[in-house]
């Protein structure tokens, strides 16, 4: 889905594939410096990925929190995945680079031309990894 900022800006979007078996990619609009914030909440596990990413040459900066799994008597700790300097692309998986929850959220804010910042909280399981890339360009 395209995400405009008339129908989108400051509104809760729900991810929320039917079944959790398709992938869903969400582009979000031109960073401008508006101020503008998109929060994405994960309201059905997906293990096929959903994909938040930027357009052209905008990136994203900022970090998320994650708590990862534990085995039954384990202790969950929590994990900081900041982005690179690349980065366009957040990529979770309903496993390792989280989305492993209902609640698993991510919130961007476009606070310059071409720059997004990042910020969430998101559970993980297996051997977790960082949501982060750059795919787009």
């Amino acid at each position: 889905a395209t995400i405009s900022q008339s129908a989108h800006a400051g509104r809760i979007l729900l991810m929320g594939e039917v079944g959790g078996d398709a992938s869903a990619t969400f582009t979000l609009p031109a960073a401008t410096g508006s101020g503008d914030e998109y929060k994405f909440i994960v309201s059905v596990v997906n293990t096929s990925n959903y994909v938040i990413q930027v357009t052209g040459d905008d990136t994203i900066d900022g970090s998320v929190v994650v708590t990862n799994d534990s085995t039954d008597g384990g202790t969950a700790s929590l994990i900081s995945w900041p982005t690179v300097a690349a980065t366009d692309t957040i990529t979770l998986d309903g496993t390792t680079t989280g989305g492993v929850n209902i609640g698993d959220y991510v919130l961007l804010t476009d606070i310059a031309t071409n720059q997004y910042t990042v910020s969430g909280l998101l559970n993980a399981s297996g051997t977790e990894a960082t949501p982060f890339s750059a795919a787009v360009s």
